[in-house]
């Protein structure tokens, strides 16, 4: 078991290490050097030095050159917006994560083999070993990408209700739709940081030129959430036949409201039978013992007496 253990302990800390370098290097820094180009009080233009600087840190360079040994994911469109919905949205994220799938198969494989190779093992042990620990480093990164995409889209869909209906409000006030999704983002920040990221790009990118059904669609490939996308079908869909975007959002927000009640309902109806199974291998033997144990007592020393 132990051996066993090696090569899953040995890739999770190497892509722990990698995810917080990287983590700290690149998280939000697309979606905030486009927010600082123009102030959103006065439309002042600020002078941004980081906007240079796209290059990748010193100790990634050589995990970004890794990467190239899988071309079919430095150059994947499926992969990068995979990246994107876990927050990863740095242009060589693609080529990074290849290099550190890369290096965590090949460390945990060649780890695993010199860990093992001094316990003299038979070689069908030695080879189902290796293949093993090498299966796990290849896909680790991948499960870690899932779990954070996975994350980050429940995260999306929790705020998504009370940005829709804060939307609503701001679009029936009389403010734009670039406006109101700017003083949404800015309040819901606090309550739900990653859809405050990506109202903040939509209006980012239809300033830099994109078109709203373009910044839209992109939204909805960014996050992968399905409430996301239907919310995204409305708002072209009024913005192209000419109707209210108040009324369609207000109607959609209703729908949204609801399937969360259906949402919450279902989790409550599932409770029951997620807790038969700790009740009858760990509560239930518990109460058996403490019930039974006195009285068997009793009667094991009843027996015992001459």
């Amino acid at each position: 078991m132990t051996l066993i253990l090696v090569p899953a302990l040995t890739a999770l800390t190497i892509l722990a290490l990698a995810a917080g370098v990287y983590h700290v290097r690149y998280r939000n820094t697309s979606s905030l050097r486009l927010q600082r180009l123009v102030r959103a009080d006065d439309g002042e233009q600020v002078v941004d030095a980081e906007l240079a600087d796209m290059s990748v840190p010193f100790l990634l360079r050589p995990i970004m050159a890794l990467g190239w040994l899988l071309p079919t994911h430095v150059y994947s469109d499926t992969l990068r917006w995979e990246l994107a919905q876990s927050g990863l949205r740095h242009p060589e994220a693609r080529a990074v994560f290849a290099g550190v799938r890369v290096l965590c198969t090949l460390v945990v494989g060649l780890g695993t083999l010199f860990l093992v190779v001094p316990l003299r093992l038979q070689p069908h042990e030695l080879a189902l070993l290796v293949a093993t620990a090498t299966f796990v480093g290849y896909f680790a990164p991948m499960m870690y990408l899932r779990a954070r995409q996975s994350q980050r889209q429940t995260q999306i869909t929790q705020g998504l209700p009370d940005a829709l209906d804060l939307l609503v409000i701001c679009v029936e006030a009389g403010q734009g739709l670039n406006a109101a999704l700017i003083k949404v983002g800015k309040e819901i920040a606090f309550s739900s940081p990653a859809l405050s990221e990506d109202l903040m790009m939509v209006n980012n990118e239809m300033r830099t030129g994109s078109s709203r059904t373009q910044a839209l669609r992109n939204f909805s490939l960014r996050t992968g959430v399905d409430d996301v996308r239907a919310l995204v079908a409305v708002m072209i869909q009024s913005d192209r036949f000419g109707t209210s975007v108040a009324q369609a959002l207000r109607i959609h927000s209703d729908s949204l409201r609801t399937r969360r009640r259906q949402r919450a309902e279902e989790k409550a109806r599932k409770a029951p039978i997620k807790l038969l199974f700790p009740l009858v291998f760990f509560i239930f033997p518990e109460l058996l013992v403490v019930i039974l144990a006195p009285g068997m007592i009793q009667l094991f020393r009843a027996l015992s007496q001459p």
